[in-house]
């Protein structure tokens, strides 16, 4: 029987229509925008409820783009107005979020991808209510870093796949070696998948791992 992420790689190429992107969305050089990014993604519709919203920071923050200058401006702006949201547990979550990475030095995005190659760090991170494992993997993901974030429509395709999966550490593992078997940027086959999922109605009842509370 061949190895797992080979029959992953073998479905993969069977489908006629799956896309491989080669360049992905965010390391937007703003840590408002990719704070924002994180805190909302979550169960959420990415392209109509955060997208819009990371891009009017863009445009209207300009200047936050380190930690200091985020907390500078929520001085003077409730962060609900910050991030166009009007629930307060995404706005409480960005402001620890924002407070944790202050207290941690952590300022840009290539601090905060040194930061999160440490384990304590990333506990610390997912220790944030609103912040699991997929969360801290996407934030890697935000800063450059070659890796892969487990979410329900990773978890559906590996299920189209023949494949089932026990825990997280496990799906990402596979996700991760078939995108090397490819040849392709482990971040940008997470991306790929997802476009593809996105883009079918898929009633497989996937697994959600828990950590994203």
């Amino acid at each position: 029987m061949a190895p797992v992420h080979e029959k992953l790689a073998a479905y993969v190429r069977s489908l006629a229509n799956f896309r491989m992107y080669e360049a992905i969305d965010g390391c937007y050089n703003h840590m408002g925008a990719t704070i924002a990014d994180a805190v909302l993604q979550a169960n959420n519709r990415y392209e109509s409820n955060v997208t819009p919203r990371v891009q009017r920071i863009l445009r209207e923050y300009p200047d936050a783009k380190t930690t200091s200058a985020v907390l500078l401006r929520l001085q003077t702006v409730p962060a609900t107005t910050f991030l166009n949201w009007a629930g307060e547990d995404r706005a409480t979550r960005f402001r620890q979020v924002a407070d944790l990475f202050k207290s941690q030095g952590v300022e840009d995005e290539g601090g905060l991808r040194t930061w999160l190659t440490i384990p304590l760090n990333c506990a610390k991170l997912d220790a944030i209510y609103g912040i699991g494992q997929k969360t801290v993997d996407y934030f890697k993901i935000l800063c450059g870093e070659s890796t892969s974030a487990i979410d329900r429509h990773l978890l559906a395709f590996l299920e189209l796949a023949g494949i089932r999966v026990s825990s997280y550490s496990e799906a990402q593992g596979i996700i991760n070696t078939t995108s090397d078997l490819l040849g392709i940027d482990r971040a940008c086959f997470d991306h790929s998948i997802w476009q593809f999922m996105r883009a079918r109605t898929v009633g497989c009842g996937a697994q959600v791992f828990a950590g994203e509370r």
